[in-house]
This record gives C-alpha cells, sequence and structure tokens, in this order.
C-alpha cells in the first residue's frame, strides 16, 4: 500500500511539474496579417499638405466675434447701445466686478490690488483713457493691453459696451466736477 501512495504522489508532482512548465513556457506569438499593418501600411506626414485656411471676413465658429488687434478696434468699433440708466447700472456692476479691483471704484487707478502690480494700473478717469475712442477701451478690455489681460471670457460684448459706457459716465462727472471747481 504504501508503494501505491508513493506512485500516487509522484505521479500528481510529474503531473504538477508538466502542468506549471507548460504554463510558465514563453508561447510564440501568433500574429494574424491585420496586426501588422501599421508596418506595412503608407507613411502619412500631418503637414505634407497645408491646412485648410479661414477665408477672410469670417466668423468663427467657436466664440462670436472676429480677430481684431486693438489698432483696428479702436478705428472700426464704435458703442453700438444707447447710454440708458440700466445699461450704465450694469456697466457698473461689471466694472466694481471685474476693473476695480485694480482702477479702484472711482477709476483712478487706485485700487485694492493696485500696490501689488509691476505697472500701475491707469487713471481712466482724468489720464490718457479720457481722450481714447470707445473702440480703443472695448479692445483693451476684451483683448487686454500691457499688463492688463483679457476679458473676453468673462464678459460678453454687450456687457464690455456697457463697462466702456460707464467708465464714459464718470468721465463726464469728473469733467462736470472740474468745471464747477474752477
Amino acid at each position: 500500500m504504501i508503494g501505491g501512495s508513493t506512485r500516487t504522489i509522484r505521479a500528481s508532482r510529474l503531473m504538477l511539474a508538466v502542468a506549471l512548465a507548460v504554463v510558465v513556457r514563453p508561447v510564440p506569438a501568433i500574429c494574424f496579417p491585420w496586426s501588422i499593418d501599421m508596418y506595412r501600411g503608407p507613411e502619412i506626414q500631418p503637414y505634407a499638405k497645408a491646412p485648410r485656411v479661414t477665408p477672410a471676413d469670417t466668423i468663427p465658429v467657436h466664440g462670436g466675434e472676429p480677430p481684431m488687434s486693438l489698432e483696428q478696434a479702436t478705428i472700426k468699433m464704435h458703442n453700438p447701445l444707447q447710454p440708458s440708466p440700466e445699461n450704465l447700472a450694469k456697466g457698473k456692476e461689471q466694472f466694481t466686478t471685474y476693473c476695480a479691483p485694480c482702477h479702484g471704484n472711482s477709476a483712478q487707478g487706485n485700487g485694492p490690488v493696485a500696490h501689488i502690480l509691476a505697472k500701475p494700473p491707469k487713471n481712466l478717469v482724468s489720464g490718457t483713457s479720457k481722450d481714447l475712442p470707445d473702440g480703443y477701451i472695448y479692445g483693451a478690455i476684451r483683448d487686454g493691453v500691457l499688463s492688463m489681460p483679457s476679458y473676453a471670457e468673462e464678459m460678453p460684448a454687450e456687457q464690455r459696451w456697457q463697462v466702456v459706457m460707464y467708465i464714459r459716465s464718470m468721465q463726464a462727472e469728473a469733467a462736470k466736477a472740474k468745471v464747477a471747481g474752477n
């Protein structure tokens, strides 16, 4: 009996060794013809042909306004909105949110973060900004200028024009106060 059980143990060990050898042994990969097409296929260069150019005077699909330099905005852009208490109130709200941290609530360049900036913000009431066209101020808000960032993503076009209108109203009030003071 002891001899029979030893044979059984040896046979089971042999089967286990054979099973492990079969499992562990590396098997050559079987490749189908289509699995190597990347090696035999034609070579494609992404910019072998120039990409399609957008025709002039078209509107981009991702936003709304076509690209425009600050000079072009100065010449071409004019405020389409009429001064109204509603537009001025909305302009003041946008100015307080986006412009006042740097330019200050009075737009004199003395906002709460002005002392942190490398270049001081412009005085929008009595500085050179009062002599610039509306399109320039709109373009500066939209695309940024010098160290001022772009607010194109934060404010749609109508809100930018409302901010320009609000800045113009502050400039008019400052001019009236100056005349009354003299």
